[in-house]
């Protein structure tokens, strides 16, 4: 059993159509068709009843279905380990949660592969959990997350770390705090980066825990559409203080949370490939770079 055949017999029984399903995978329903078969005499079992209209399940496909998912995340995580493993002394690949970059300069990894020419380093964006899931999968090496990871078997250190503002213009009744809490925002109107940012999320449990959930006019993944709109007066924007860099700020004000709710970037990766050479020495050089 591998992951290519489970993934063919998962889109049949989802178009319940050979040709259907080819089509999905880009290849041949031939080929689809054989895959099939295999994967039906290994398991000494008939997935597929054909019929005029198409394949039909049974029961043995329903039993399959509802733990295929399952079959494969640890069949790709097995598959991913062991190339990980295989590439564990000239492979790096780094996955950066959106935003990142705001606080940790990018010529860290620059410089980090001018001095390491023998190891081949790779990074690319993603959303915070999409890095958090990848290092779990072993199809990453080292992350930059933002906010703790709270899984089992990681070890993290924080790199930076910036406060969460409430940006509001001047005008409004909250313009003249020197703090705010979120109660205190239970009806306004509120402009947030989008899920993609965990800053979202952690506001928006901060509101849950209030008893209330935000009521969001506008999300976004650009900053300054957070600017723009609370200077329109279309709502109030949560920000980084990062942010604060690029905003002109004449009657604009940056308040606090009472909550103190922060920004904070961790480097991550996994306790199982602490001793890979790669890992080491990209940890130890963020260590003797970075200090918070």
């Amino acid at each position: 059993m591998n992951t290519k055949d489970l993934k063919c017999f998962e889109a049949v029984y989802q178009e319940k159509s050979i040709s259907r399903a080819a089509r999905r995978l880009y290849i041949t329903p031939q080929g689809l068709g054989k895959n099939i078969r295999n994967l039906e005499a290994e398991l000494e079992t008939v997935l597929f009843e054909r019929t005029k209209q198409g394949v039909c399940p049974t029961e043995s496909a329903d039993f399959l279905y509802g733990r295929t998912k399952k079959i494969i995340q640890e069949l790709e995580e097995l598959e991913n380990g062991l190339r990980q493993l295989e590439n564990r002394k000239i492979v790096l690949r780094i996955g950066c949660a959106c935003g990142v970059f705001n606080v940790l300069p990018f010529q860290l990894i620059l410089n980090f592969i001018e001095e390491n020419p023998n190891i081949r380093a790779e990074w690319n964006e993603y959303s915070n959990e999409e890095v958090k899931a990848m290092l779990e999968d072993s199809k990453l090496e080292y992350g930059f997350i933002v906010r703790r990871h709270e899984g089992e078997g990681m070890i993290q250190h924080k790199l930076e770390g910036r406060e969460i503002l409430l940006l509001v213009y001047e005008g409004h009744p909250l313009y003249e705090r020197e703090k705010v809490n979120a109660e205190l925002l239970r009806d306004e109107n509120m402009i947030l980066m989008n899920e993609h940012f965990h800053m979202f999320h952690d506001f928006t449990a901060v509101c849950r825990a209030k008893g209330f959930s935000p009521n969001i006019t506008a999300k976004t993944s650009d900053g300054a559409v957070l600017y723009k709109l609370c200077r329109q007066k279309v709502g109030l924007a949560v920000i980084p203080e990062f942010m604060l860099e690029d905003f002109r700020m004449e009657h604009m004000r940056a308040i606090p949370f009472e909550e103190h709710l922060t920004w904070d970037v961790f480097g991550v990766y996994k306790e199982d490939t602490k001793n890979y050479e790669t890992i080491r020495r990209f940890d130890s050089f963020l260590k003797q770079k970075v200090s918070t």
